[in-house]
C-alpha cells in the first residue's frame, strides 16, 4: 500500500513520477515568489500533488542552490581539519 501525505487524504492527488511539465511548474513558481506555502502550491499551480509532495520535489531535486556531487578536495579537506579540531559532535 502506498503511503499517503495526511493533506492527500481529502483530495485526489497524483502519486508516482513527476513530468517535466510539472517540474518546470514548481519550479516556474517557487523562483518567482519569495516565499512559498506549500500547502497552497498545489491550487495555486494547478498541480494535482499535495503540498509536501510539492516541497520535498523542490528540497530533493529542483532548488538550484543545492549543490548536488561528489565532495571536492578542498570540502574533503575542511571536513577532516573540522573533525579533527572538535571531534564527531
Amino acid at each position: 500500500m502506498a503511503h499517503e501525505h495526511k493533506c492527500c487524504n481529502k483530495q485526489k492527488v497524483k502519486l508516482g513520477t513527476w513530468s517535466a511539465e510539472e517540474d518546470e511548474t514548481l519550479f516556474d513558481y517557487v523562483i518567482n515568489h519569495d516565499q512559498v506555502k506549500w500547502s497552497f502550491v498545489p491550487e495555486l499551480t494547478g498541480l494535482k500533488r499535495c503540498g509536501k509532495s510539492c516541497r520535498l520535489r523542490w528540497i530533493n531535486y529542483l532548488n538550484p542552490n543545492i549543490k548536488r556531487g561528489n565532495f571536492t578536495t578542498e570540502e574533503i579537506n575542511l571536513i577532516f581539519s573540522l573533525q579533527n579540531s572538535i571531534g564527531n559532535k
